[in-house]
C-alpha cells in the first residue's frame, strides 16, 4: 500500500548570516510559563538584533491587558523581518545537531507536517498524535498570532519511533557534503547548535522512502517534552 509521508520537504527561511545566532533563536512561547523573569532574561539577549522572540506570544503574558498590543507588534514585524531580515532560503530540510551543555548531541531533521495528519483528540489515531494533553483555552491566542500572519513561526517537537535510525542518522552521516547554514551559541545556556541544508534531491528522496516505510506503523509524535533548537 502506497503510505502518503505526513513530514515533507519545505520552504525554510533563514536570518541574514550577519545577525548574531544567539539573539535569534528562542525556545518554545509554552516554555518556562511560570518563570517571567526567564522571558525577561530573553528580550535583554536579544534586544538590539532581530529575533524570533519578537515573532512569538510567549504564554507566561497570557494573561496581559496588552495582548492585542503584542499580537499586533508581531504581526507587523513579521512584515519587516519577511522584507529585511530573513533574506535566506533552503527548499528541502534542515539537518540539526544541538549540543547540550552536558556533551549530549540531539539530531534533527527541519521540515513541514501535514496537520491533517495530526489530532490532539484524546483515542485519535491519526499519524501525528501529542504525547501531553493539550491546554485548549491557550489555543484562541496563538490563532490569534496565526490571523494575518505572513510567516509560519512554529516550533514543534516531532518523536519519530526509528530505533533502526533510517530517518535522520542516515543524514547526518553525510553532513561534510552538505552546505551549512548556521552554527552558534545558544540564548541563556542552551547550548550550541548547527544546521546543514538538505537539498539533494537524491536525500529528500531518502527522507521520503523512510517516511512511507514506517508511517503505517509507527506514529510521529509531537513533543513539548524535550527542549528545542531556535526557530527556523
Amino acid at each position: 500500500m502506497n503510505q502518503t509521508s505526513c513530514f515533507s520537504p519545505a520552504h525554510i527561511l533563514l536570518p541574514a548570516e550577519q545577525i548574531p545566532l544567539e539573539q535569534w533563536g528562542c525556545v518554545a512561547c509554552d516554555q518556562f510559563t511560570s518563570d517571567r523573569s526567564y522571558w525577561e532574561r530573553a528580550a535583554e539577549a536579544a534586544a538590539g538584533s532581530p529575533s524570533a522572540l519578537n515573532l512569538i506570544l510567549p504564554e507566561v503574558y497570557l494573561e496581559e491587558s496588552d495582548v492585542p498590543a503584542r499580537v499586533a507588534k508581531i504581526h507587523e514585524t513579521m512584515e519587516d523581518y519577511a522584507h529585511n531580515v530573513l533574506t535566506r532560503a533552503v527548499d528541502g530540510f534542515i539537518y540539526v545537531e544541538r549540543t547540550e551543555r552536558s556533551g549530549r548531541v540531539r539530531q534533527g531533521l527541519v521540515g513541514k507536517i501535514d496537520l491533517e495528519a495530526y489530532s490532539y483528540a484524546q483515542g485519535a489515531r491519526q499519524a501525528i498524535r501529542p504525547s501531553e494533553r493539550t491546554v485548549e483555552e491557550r489555543i484562541p491566542p496563538r490563532m490569534a498570532v496565526r490571523r494575518g500572519a505572513c510567516l509560519e513561526t512554529p516550533h514543534v517537537m516531532m518523536l519519530a519511533d526509528d530505533p533502526a535510525c533510517t530517518l535522520i542518522e542516515p543524514i547526518g552521516a553525510r553532513k561534510n557534503e552538505l552546505r551549512k547554514v548556521y552554527e552558534g551559541e545558544l540564548m541563556l545556556g542552551g547550548g550550541h547548535i548547527a544546521g546543514w541544508a538538505v537539498e539533494d534531491p537524491a536525500l529528500l528522496a531518502r527522507i521520503d522512502a523512510a517516511c512511507r516505510a514506517w508511517a503505517a506503523r509507527r506514529p510521529l509524535t509531537p513533543s513539548t517534552r524535550r527542549p528545542g533548537g531556535p526557530n527556523p
